[in-house]
């Protein structure tokens, strides 16, 4: 089974450089168009299911390329959702500074907790033998997230900036996951099709 991390179009917050977590911010005209071209990307490829979080990032992200790869309906998984950030949300990058030099804690949704619900969505279309080809369209820190998880620590989280609708492709074998590519911009991911 293949599934393919997705991270949403573009947002103004991405463009302000602000963390969003869990805030439900929409997707701008750059994102709109993104999410056309991610879907052109898998024009080549059987898309059986496309699974998102919620947010309407994500999940418009999601309905224009079910609606362009005729996918069939969208399935919102609620544990595909962003990372909850805590009082980060709303901040641009440089102003979290503020928040960790006055020693505060930002109450952000523990990294585990990230991992445990994220996965437990992938286990459970594994296990079921759902599909041979998913498309999972969610958020860049909890994409990251599970990258560092599935590499040991060697890509993801601090050390990886995923790009809006970038695409990274995990393979499974049983219940073991290998990356096979990570954040492609859909021209990339396309040629490697």
């Amino acid at each position: 089974m293949t599934f393919y991390l997705i991270r949403h179009g573009e947002t103004d917050w991405n463009r302000q450089n602000r963390l969003q977590g869990i805030e439900d911010i929409e997707l701008n005209g750059t994102g709109v168009s993104q999410s056309y071209g991610c879907a052109r990307a898998f024009r080549n490829i059987p898309v059986d299911r496309i699974l998102t979080s919620p947010l309407k990032r994500a999940k418009a992200t999601a309905e224009i390329m079910a609606e362009t790869l005729n996918a069939g309906p969208v399935i919102v998984e609620q544990d595909l959702t962003e990372r909850d950030f805590g009082k980060l949300s709303g901040l641009r990058y440089e102003d979290r500074e503020t928040l960790f030099a006055r020693n505060e804690d930002p109450c952000m949704e523990p990294r585990e907790n990230v991992i445990e619900r994220f996965m437990n969505v992938l286990y459970r279309y594994l296990d079921a033998e759902a599909a041979d080809s998913i498309v999972v369209v969610s958020h860049g820190a909890s994409i990251n997230v599970i990258l560092s998880h599935l590499s040991g620590g060697d890509i993801g989280t601090g050390k990886t900036i995923l790009k809006n609708t970038c695409i990274s492709k995990l393979s499974c074998i049983g219940r073991e996951f290998t990356i096979e590519l990570y954040n492609l911009s859909p021209d990339e991911f396309f040629k490697t099709t």
